[in-house]
């Protein structure tokens, strides 16, 4: 399919068919997108379900009962024999076998997947045949093994279809951005640019290439934009929102250079990959491998992030309902005690470097960044952050407000976007982060920052930069749910205590 690229804000590259127009079938996305859903255990329960179904209406229509089928209050009030379950768990134990031997979960094309389910349902049919025949009291076995056979084929190819619309038509319009960095401009950087618009989970876009001895592309449809050598990358990670970096460098040759790349991305708390097949073999049957890539991640990468972000969109929208009244009652007494817009919105670094415009109640003067410049020589925290005790700027609400951190109940709606997370490093100013000299602070960005966090509950606006750091830093390497939790719990009598404020 010929491709060409597209711009968009910010001079990353994607790649989309050139016509504009769906391409005809599906795009490899989307048959990747397929074929991990087919493999996927949520499918393999879905087949044993659909097997168990079509082995009930087979002994329902074709053997005789003394219950009537046509009230459905008593037969679905049919008391389970121990003699049926034994056989439905023998029968779900052959399937599952059946299944897996039959290779339906590692089928590698369509026309493959549709023969293997076929040799699957000609196998699963014997073990029902047998079922069928130790519970019934006469009748023939023909008429139930065709009638199960049929049942069983048409719901595994229906739930194959139904599965292969879902990832064509939903799921490929559900993937999310990611911005990638590629490093290396040789065949296996050509390789794998053509290789990323295929992907099933993440919708690429591409900021450019780092190579020390850059070479041109050789597809002209894929024109990448060169952004300097390897010395450029420790730059480019301080001041571009990298979500990961792509290392396609011969490894003979480049070995110290990956090296290096690997060394900076962790530093920077970016996510890496890099090629696994630097062997070749005519041989070898199967490697077990991720699209080719060893994925190095920074953070902590599982399902529990999803019960993190469940808990945060359930616990800031109730918050947000419980709470209108004082949000209500702080709004009024803002605006009736000083000119100005009640809510404050300050652009801040995000996940991965991403600004956002973070709310906050307006504590203080409606120029009070402007007036900051002319404070500077006031500031009582070290390192690049900004923070006095007695700042003129806050006006008399908002001295109370800032010490009851009162102040800072609106970033629950940033939380609930998804922007924020209820804990996590503070977001900064992108005064203060413009001012960060060392790549190592770009870790912090490698999660989503909270409206609460360790230096918290550790002793707030006491601590100095590096501790402060410290304990944003101990918090990503250290996190768990249970983490969270405690220091939700911790937040209160801080806040309570007036222990600062951020």
């Amino acid at each position: 399919m010929s491709t060409t690229p597209r711009v968009y804000s910010g001079g990353h590259t994607a790649v989309r068919p050139a016509s504009g127009r769906p391409a005809p079938g599906f795009s490899m996305s989307e048959r990747k997108a397929a074929a991990r859903l087919f493999s996927s255990s949520v499918v393999a329960w879905l087949d044993l379900a659909l097997l168990t179904f079509s082995l009930a209406v087979t002994a329902v229509a074709c053997y005789p009962t003394s219950i009537d089928r046509s009230n459905l209050g008593t037969f679905l009030g049919l008391r389970i024999s121990l003699r049926n379950l034994g056989l439905l768990v023998a029968c779900l134990m052959a399937w599952r076998l059946v299944l897996w031997a039959s290779g339906v979960y590692r089928a590698v094309s369509f026309r493959h997947l549709a023969s293997r389910i076929f040799l699957a349902s000609l196998l699963c049919t014997p073990v029902a045949s047998l079922a069928l025949m130790a519970r019934s009291t006469g009748g023939g076995i023909v008429r139930p093994t065709a009638l199960f056979y049929i049942l069983t084929i048409t719901s595994l190819y229906a739930c194959r279809g139904i599965a292969t619309l879902f990832a064509g038509y939903i799921h490929s319009y559900t993937r999310q951005v990611r911005t990638a960095l590629i490093i290396g401009s040789g065949s296996l950087a050509q390789k794998l640019v053509q290789g990323l618009p295929g992907h099933p989970e993440w919708d690429y876009r591409l900021l450019g290439y780092v190579d020390s001895e850059p070479q041109p592309f050789a597809d002209d449809h894929m024109p990448m934009t060169y952004l300097g050598g390897m010395d450029t990358l420790h730059d480019l990670l301080m001041s571009q929102p990298v979500d990961e970096v792509f290392i396609a460098l011969p490894l003979k040759s480049q070995y110290e250079e990956i090296q290096r790349a690997i060394d900076l991305c962790e530093a920077a708390g970016v996510q890496s990959q890099y090629l696994s097949n630097i062997f070749t073999t005519s041989v070898t049957k199967n490697l077990h491998r991720d699209e080719d890539r060893i994925v190095l991640r920074m953070v902590h990468h599982d399902s529990r992030r999803f019960l993190k972000r469940a808990f945060d969109f359930t616990a800031s929208l109730l918050g947000i309902l419980l709470i209108s009244p004082i949000l209500l009652a702080v709004a009024i007494a803002i605006k009736l005690s000083s000119k100005g817009p009640v809510i404050f919105k300050q652009t801040r670094y995000g996940l991965n470097k991403r600004p956002f415009s973070m709310y906050k109640f307006r504590s203080m003067v409606v120029d009070a960044e402007k007036l900051q410049a002319q404070l500077e020589h006031l500031n009582e925290t070290s390192g690049p952050v900004f923070k006095i005790k007695s700042d003129p700027r806050v006006t008399r609400i908002g001295a109370f407000i800032r010490k009851t951190s009162i102040d800072e109940l609106p970033q629950l709606f940033n939380v609930l976007r998804g922007e924020m997370s209820l804990v996590g490093p503070r977001p900064l100013p992108t005064r203060d982060v413009n001012r960060f000299s060392e790549l190592s602070l770009m870790r912090r960005f490698s999660v989503k920052p909270g409206m609460t966090g360790l230096w918290q509950v550790s002793g707030r606006s006491n601590l100095d930069f590096d501790g402060w750091i410290a304990l944003d830093l101990r918090y990503i390497d250290t996190w768990t749910l249970m983490l969270d939790l405690r220091i939700l719990a911790l937040t209160v009598p801080a806040v309570v205590k007036g222990r600062g404020a951020s």
